[in-house]
């Protein structure tokens, strides 16, 4: 069984706003006891992480552009700051609360 999540942030062209963003949240997670592997790919890579995203974190700048149709019954976060970790952690932890109970740790 599972014992964390899988978390997959989007930015445009693979030039580091992804690497950011996986680095304010990963701050966020771990204050809230939250196991996650995360991941970060450009937006014509996702498509190699469909099978092991259980959530996929896209910048709303890049809601359209990015071919979500195939992550269909994964969770998907719309990122409207990419330095708001507290705000994309509250997301998450919503989600895991609700879908991911095993992700949660102490």
């Amino acid at each position: 069984m599972k014992d964390s999540i899988n978390i997959l942030f989007v930015c445009g062209y693979g030039v580091g706003s992804s690497a950011m963003l996986e680095a304010v949240t990963s701050k966020a997670l771990k204050a809230r006891n939250i196991s996650a592997n995360l991941e970060h790919a450009a937006a014509g890579e996702v498509g190699g992480y469909v099978n092991w995203a259980d959530i996929v974190a896209v910048n709303k700048k890049l809601m359209d552009i990015v071919d979500l149709d195939s992550f269909r019954g994964k969770h998907v976060i719309e990122i409207e700051n990419m330095m708001d970790g507290e705000g994309i952690g509250n997301k998450i932890q919503s989600i895991v609360t609700e879908h991911y109970q095993y992700a949660v740790k102490g």
